[in-house]
C-alpha cells in the first residue's frame, strides 16, 4: 500500500475514535437527564453482554451480526476504531509518551514477551467470562471495557482506581490492556483468525521499524502479522521503506513473500535498511500454514483452561441470599444479579438519588449491584428512569401501570417507635403520602383519646396494596423511623 493511503487510513481511524468517544460521552450525559434518556449502544449492542440476557430483538441481533461479520472480514476493527476505552487508553499513551521514553524500566521488545503476545492472558479471561456469563459470578462485569469506561466517567472510586492503573500501564508500554487483558478484544481476536482480508507483510528488509506496533502484532522476523492482536490502526505502516504491507486475502504460496523479501533486501542501499537485522538469522520465512495451526491449537488450549477456571469460580462464589431492596420491576433476585452489568447507569440517573451501590458485605455475587435506600426520598410513583437506562434489562422495562403495581418490598410499622402508639399523638403523614390510589395504609379509630383530645387513630398496613415505594419511610417524622420497607 502507498504511504499516502496508509496515512489517510490512520487519520480516518483517529477521526472515527474521536466521533465514537464523543457519541459515548453524549449518550452518557443524556442518561443523567430523566427527561431525555438514551440507551447506551456500547453496552446494548455487545456480543458478550448479549449472552447474559439474550433476546429476540431484531435491531439488536442485526447490529451484533454486523459487528461479528466486521471482525471476521477485517479483524479487530472495533478495538482500533470504535471502543471508547481503547480510545482513552490511546490518548493516555500519546500524552505520556515522553515519560514512557524516559522510563528506564519501560517494557522492551524481547523474544519471551513475543510469546505472551502470541498467547495473551486475555484468552484465559475470555474462557472464564464465557462460563460465568450464565451465572451470578460477576467476572464479565469487572472485565468488560465498556463497563469500566462508564465507571471512569461516573467518577466512582473504583473507576478512578482503574483509570490510575491505565495511566501507570501507559508509562511502561502502549495498549497493555488491549494487548494482554481485554476479553472482548480476545473474542474479536479469535474471529480475526479466520483467514479473510488481513494486513500482511509482503516484503521486508528487516529494518525493525514495525516494532512500533502498539500491540506488537507485527513480527517482522517471521514476516507475520498476528491477526488476533492487530487493531488495524495503520500507526506505523507508512514508515515502511519497502512498502511491504498489503491488506489482502491469504496467500498460500509463501515463496511469493520470500521472493519479495529477497528483492527488498537486495535493493536496500541505506544503512537503515539493515537496522534491526539479527546476525545469523535466516531470512527465509517459516511455513505460515503449520505455524498458524500450532498457534491455533495452543490458543485453543488457553481458552479451554479459561473455561475450566470459570467453572471453578462458579463453584466458589455462590450467590448469598440477601435482603436488599432492588430497583422497581425486579422480581427475580438471582436473575437480576446474573444480568446486572454493574454499569452504574441507574445509580447516576435516578432523580431522587435513592439507588446505591452494594458493598462487599453481601457477598461477591452482589458486589456493586444497585439497591434502594429510601432516605430522604422514596421511589417516585411516576418515575421509570432506572428501567429505561438499564442496558441489559436487568431492571425490566415495564409499562407505567405495571411498574405501579409491582411490589418492590413491603412496608411494616414498628409500633414501638410510631408516635401514635408511643406518644399518643395523631400523625397522618404515612397515609397522606402513600401514592397508591386505594391507599396501602388505613387508620383504626380507637376509643382512646390522643394529646389533641381527638380519638386516637392507629395506622395499619394493608400488605396486598403496598408496593414498597418507600415514600412513607422517607417522610416518617419519627426518629428512628417507625415505618420501614423490607424485601419480600
Amino acid at each position: 500500500m502507498q504511504p499516502g493511503t496508509l496515512k489517510r487510513l490512520k487519520i480516518g481511524r483517529i477521526i472515527s475514535q474521536i466521533l465514537f468517544f464523543a457519541l459515548f460521552l453524549y449518550i452518557y450525559i443524556r442518561s443523567l437527564d430523566p427527561f431525555a434518556i438514551l440507551e447506551n449502544p456500547f453496552l446494548r449492542f455487545d456480543p458478550l453482554i448479549f449472552l447474559t440476557n439474550p433476546e429476540a430483538n431484531l435491531p439488536v441481533l442485526a447490529v451484533l451480526a454486523a459487528l461479528l461479520i466486521l471482525a471476521i472480514v477485517l479483524g479487530r476493527v472495533f478495538c482500533g476504531w470504535i471502543c471508547p476505552l481503547g480510545s482513552l487508553i490511546e490518548a493516555l499513551d500519546f500524552i505520556l509518551s515522553p515519560l514512557r521514553k524516559r522510563n528506564p524500566v519501560a517494557l522492551q521488545r524481547y523474544p519471551k514477551r513475543k510469546l505472551l503476545v502470541r498467547y495473551p492472558v486475555s484468552l484465559l479471561l475470555l474462557g472464564a467470562v464465557l462460563v460465568t456469563v450464565f451465572t451470578p459470578v460477576p467476572v464479565l462485569q469487572f472485565l468488560h471495557p465498556n463497563v469500566w469506561i462508564i465507571r471512569i466517567v461516573s467518577l466512582t472510586t473504583v473507576g478512578l482506581v482503574f483509570f490510575a492503573l491505565m495511566v501507570v500501564l501507559s508509562l511502561f508500554a502502549r495498549r497493555l490492556w488491549c494487548t494482554y487483558l481485554c476479553p472482548l478484544g480476545a473474542l474479536y481476536g479469535l474471529l480475526a483468525r479466520i483467514p479473510m482480508f488481513r494486513l500482511r507483510i509482503s516484503a521486508c528488509n528487516s529494518c525493525g521499524r514495525c516494532d512500533r506496533c502498539p500491540t506488537e502484532a507485527a513480527n517482522f522476523q517471521d514476516r507475520e502479522i498476528m491477526a488476533h492482536q492487530c487493531l488495524v490502526c495503520f500507526d506505523y505502516e507508512a514508515a515502511c521503506p519497502t512498502r511491504g504491507f498489503r491488506f489482502t486475502l491469504p496467500r498460500a504460496d509463501s515463496q511469493t513473500i520470500a521472493r519479495r523479501t529477497s528483492s527488498a533486501i537486495a535493493s536496500a542501499v541505506s544503512p537503515s535498511a539493515s537496522r534491526g537485522r539479527q546476525p545469523g538469522r535466516s531470512l527465509r520465512p517459516t511455513d505460515p500454514a503449520s505455524r498458524s495451526r500450532r498457534s491455533f491449537l495452543k490458543q485453543g488450549v488457553q481458552l479451554v483452561v479459561g473455561l475450566a477456571v470459570g467453572g471453578v469460580l462458579t463453584g466458589i462464589f455462590r450467590r448469598r441470599i440477601t435482603e436488599l431492596l432492588r430497583p422497581p420491576g425486579v422480581v427475580d433476585e438471582a436473575l437480576f444479579v446474573e444480568n446486572c452489568l454493574r454499569c452504574l447507569q441507574c445509580v447516576r440517573s435516578c432523580p431522587n438519588q435513592i439507588i446505591k451501590i452494594t458493598s462487599g458485605e453481601y457477598g461477591f455475587a452482589s458486589l456493586y449491584t444497585p439497591h434502594l435506600e429510601f432516605r430522604p426520598y422514596g421511589c417516585d410513583y411516576f418515575c421509570q428512569v432506572c428501567q429505561q437506562v438499564c442496558p441489559n434489562r436487568a431492571i425490566p422495562l415495564q409499562t407505567l401501570a405495571e411498574k405501579q403495581s409491582t411490589p418492590i418490598g413491603e412496608a411494616r410499622i414498628d409500633e414501638t417507635t410510631c408516635v401514635v402508639y408511643k406518644e399518643k399523638f395523631n400523625c397522618l403523614v404515612c397515609e397522606e403520602v402513600c401514592p397508591v390510589p386505594e391507599k396501602a395504609i388505613r387508620y383504626d379509630v380507637t376509643e382512646e383519646l390522643g394529646d389533641d383530645g381527638e380519638p386516637l387513630r392507629e395506622p395499619k398496613m394493608i400488605p396486598e396494596r403496598c408496593i414498597g415505594c418507600g415514600i412513607c419511610e422517607a417522610k416518617c417524622p419519627a426518629e428512628p423511623v417507625a415505618i420501614r420497607v423490607f424485601a419480600t
